[in-house]
């Protein structure tokens, strides 16, 4: 496509190429990313209001392995034994399939020119969105959680296990396992180093053995890892960060994938000034991260090292305008409920 492109979109995933498609409805579009050529397969939970933001991009749940909504949820958090909670109607999605979805989309439109990031980017676009992930590739600086944490998911056929989400504690992180319509994904996140399947496996066996009730033997597909927990990218002047680019979110208090469409669709909404944008990011930023604080702080682990120390980096991290503390909850064993 010849001409200018107003807007400049940066990354490849899923924030990006949803931006990219939702932009594209009011002008062309310069997509800087390139796509894998088989993304990660793993489940992620999102809540069912934004099944509603895909179908404006055609994708149908089918496609992404989404079979039916799901309330319940297993919490063993605050107490050793697993308790069960009724919480707002959520989808369980392939994230790899999502990917590919859009992907597909970006490629028919002919409103977007994708590039490939070794070729750079316009020196002066007229807008210039983030969307590069963990990276934040445009940020000053990153603000991240002490430590190196690390998430390890092995995720494989489902077969007749229950694909509510389980979670629990555990003194130097937290496991969990989710399914969609064909799949099943177990992770474990934590400061120790990442583990492969079998080891993996174990491992959420002598923690939490209740996670893998109903399952089969232990499967032999290979382990997908990745940094995990809070990161707070400082934006570049005349730059909009998008996803986890503006905030990488810990999966313990929200999920980043809805939180990638909904940046995405508000991004390319042209009654949305930058400012507006901005505004928002920074409520959100705030909110999650008192949150995240509550959540902590019901963990049974708190007192942990692993746990204390991001508990109190947490607690005395700036947040708003005023950069002010954030408050220990009064109420910490609300947090999952």
């Amino acid at each position: 496509m010849n001409g200018p492109h107003p807007t400049t979109v940066l990354g490849s995933g899923i924030a990006a190429t949803a931006c990219a498609l939702f932009t594209a409805r009011s002008g062309p579009v310069l997509l800087v990313g390139t796509p894998s050529p088989r993304w990660p397969t793993a489940i992620e939970s999102v809540p069912a209001a934004t099944l509603t933001l895909l179908l404006e991009l055609g994708v149908v749940p089918r496609e992404i392995d989404v079979a039916r909504l799901l309330h319940r949820r297993s919490v063993a958090w605050g107490d050793p034994a697993p308790a069960d909670h009724d919480g707002p109607a959520c989808a369980h999605l392939d994230r790899g399939a999502l990917l590919s979805a859009l992907w597909r989309r970006v490629r028919a439109e002919p409103r977007i020119t994708v590039a490939p990031r070794a070729s750079g980017r316009p020196t002066a676009p007229s807008r210039l969105v983030d969307a590069t992930g963990t990276r934040a590739s445009t940020a000053v600086t990153v603000a991240r959680r002490p430590g190196a944490w690390t998430a390890s998911t092995l995720t494989f056929a489902r077969g007749d296990a229950e694909p509510e989400l389980r979670l629990a504690a555990a003194p130097d992180g937290y496991g969990y396992r989710l399914g969609s319509a064909r799949l099943l994904t177990l992770g474990w996140v934590s400061s120790a180093p990442p583990r492969t399947g079998p080891a993996l496996w174990q491992r959420i066996e002598t923690a939490a053995p209740w996670l893998l009730a109903d399952l089969p033997e232990p499967p032999q597909e290979s382990t997908h890892r990745r940094p995990a927990g809070l990161a707070v990218p400082v934006a570049a002047p005349g730059t909009v960060p998008i996803g986890d680019a503006a905030l990488t979110r810990d999966a313990l208090a929200s999920q980043g994938t809805a939180i990638a469409l909904s940046d995405a669709c508000l991004a390319a909404d042209p009654r949305m000034s930058d400012a507006e944008l901005a505004a928002r990011r920074a409520e959100a930023r705030d909110r999650h991260v008192r949150h995240l604080t509550d959540v902590l702080a019901a963990c049974r682990h708190a007192h942990q090292p692993a746990w204390a120390s991001y508990r109190d980096w947490l607690v005395d991290y700036p947040v708003g305008v005023g950069r002010q503390r954030i408050p220990r909850s009064s109420k910490p064993h609300t947090a999952l409920a």
